[in-house]
């Protein structure tokens, strides 16, 4: 749809009722149905297009405009075919208030991602309250056949301003927050139609169907048409970037506050019909107030359960990251953090800290000869006898990388550091791991051990040093261990 279509559509209005003024009426009701059901098709068209997430609103948009459509058609079958030139009949009036219910729904009620059905069944319990009491006020204010006196009539046109304000002051606040596509879209059309259709709207009851021209067929009825054109043109669009960025606390405070629209909007018209059907409007308050702490209820009820999925994903990938996933052990990053928090932690009395690097020998040779996968079963089996060897709480076992391990020792002296490494030498070399390229047949490891007081020194000193040892005992034969102490 393009503005040159729209435009066309608004001089044709006009035209038709200049130059056919003894059919004047029918001629504009042609119109005057058209120019919702255009609007409906564009909000049809969107919705069907953007999925449930992006089209639930523009399908209840298509729902409001259908509503409108109605009670147009009501109001031709007052006209045409009752004689009725009532300026406020009952199931017209009825209808053109309905339009709202659907809107201020979509308003206040945005989709979120994984929100229960029950959620969306107290939304849709709430919109059909408010439906019941508009109909409960309108009929005991005006009757199927119309108002019974022109203060009746002025009263529903300004129930009609209300409403119509509401919608439009809803929409921009919920315009001013919309930070997604989708969004910025549905609302821009929805704040264009409702600003046209509140002033349009508000003009053509008070200074036409009440003023000087009652009926339909006036050369201001094309007015009527401009909010619906607008909003096709509008929706018809395609999708545009947003244009700017709203602030996030905007968006938090606006996207969490929009369901109190629907409870509001119910809980004003509940007070204003309770002046006249006392348990209509008592029941009223009473869905406002339940209904929307039910909801809330149910919405806090979803946050937590979302925040403990996130925690649970945010502890399991701090252990993957900590974890080497081949043989389960502590990865380098939690043996470095391991060793700062022993090395720095706050206090008088320091800890000896004292450090065990590993190397299987000839492991190259082993991956050569008998391939990774062997040398994989290499390393898983040997991780799990260095860990059944360490007992000591204050031990931790860790796969440094390659095929190196180390072992954080707190508390321990080097003298612990040796026993704990030998013992570890001879629990890999009794596995009788086949090497056949190992001068010893099976696998081996060779171990160097370091130890110092906490925080005395530098702590890259300590692991250099443990480094150091290691190469040593390569260097002096391998399948054996060598110390530094400082």
């Amino acid at each position: 749809m393009t503005l040159l279509f729209a435009c066309v559509f608004v001089l044709l209005h006009a035209s038709a009722i200049f130059f056919l003024p003894a059919y004047a009426m029918q001629v504009s009701y042609a119109f005057l149905l058209a120019a919702p059901l255009i609007a409906a098709a564009a909000a049809l068209r969107q919705g069907l297009r953007g999925g449930w997430r992006a089209g639930r609103g523009w399908l209840l948009m298509a729902l409001g405009m259908v509503s409108w459509a109605l009670g147009m058609a009501a109001s031709l079958r007052q006209d045409l075919f009752l004689d009725n030139a009532n300026a406020a009949p009952g199931d017209s009036t009825l209808l053109f208030v309905l339009y709202g219910v659907p809107i201020v729904l979509a308003i206040s009620a945005p989709y979120v991602e994984g929100e229960s059905p029950l959620v969306r069944s107290i939304d849709a319990m709430l919109a059909l309250a408010l439906g019941y009491l508009f109909y409960v006020h309108v009929f005991s204010v005006v009757t199927l056949h119309g108002a019974g006196s022109r203060e009746q009539a002025e009263y529903m046109a300004r129930m009609l301003d209300a409403e119509n304000l509401f919608v439009l002051l809803a929409s921009a606040i919920r315009f001013s927050a919309s930070d997604r596509r989708h969004e910025f879209q549905f609302y821009r059309a929805v704040v264009t139609f409702a600003g046209l259709y509140t002033v349009t709207t508000a003009y053509y009851n008070h200074f036409v169907a009440l003023g000087d021209h009652p009926d339909f067929g006036s050369l201001r009825d094309p007015l009527v048409d401009v909010p619906f054109l607008a909003f096709a043109l509008t929706a018809w669009r395609e999708r545009a970037r947003t244009p700017r960025r709203p602030s996030p606390a905007l968006v938090r405070m606006v996207r969490s506050g929009s369901p109190l629209l629907m409870a509001l909007a119910l809980l004003a018209l509940a007070i204003v019909v309770l002046q006249e059907r006392f348990y209509a409007g008592v029941t009223g308050i009473v869905v406002a107030v339940l209904g929307y702490g039910a909801r809330n209820t149910l919405t806090q009820v979803q946050h937590i359960k979302n925040e403990e999925g996130l925690r649970r994903q945010s502890d399991e990938l701090a252990t993957m990251a900590h974890t080497d996933s081949l043989t389960g052990l502590p990865n380098r990053r939690a043996l470095d953090e391991a060793l700062e928090r022993a090395w720095y932690r706050p206090g008088v009395i320091r800890d000896r800290i004292t450090l065990l690097m590993i190397d299987i020998d000839y492991f190259k040779q082993l991956n050569d000869t008998y391939g990774h996968p062997a040398g994989d079963a290499c390393l898983k089996k040997i991780a799990e006898a260095l860990r059944q060897v360490l007992g000591r709480p204050g031990d931790m076992l860790g796969r440094y990388g390659g095929e190196e391990f180390a072992v954080v020792m707190t508390g321990a002296p080097l003298q612990a550091g040796l026993v704990v490494a030998e013992r570890l030498r001879q629990t890999v070399e009794a596995l009788a791991i086949e090497n056949s390229g190992s001068p010893h047949g099976v696998v081996t490891i060779s171990v160097g051990v370091s130890s110092s007081m906490a925080g005395l020194r530098p702590l890259d000193l300590l692991v250099a040093q443990a480094d150091s040892a290691l190469y040593q005992a390569k260097r002096n034969g391998r399948n054996r261990m060598a110390a530094i102490d400082d």
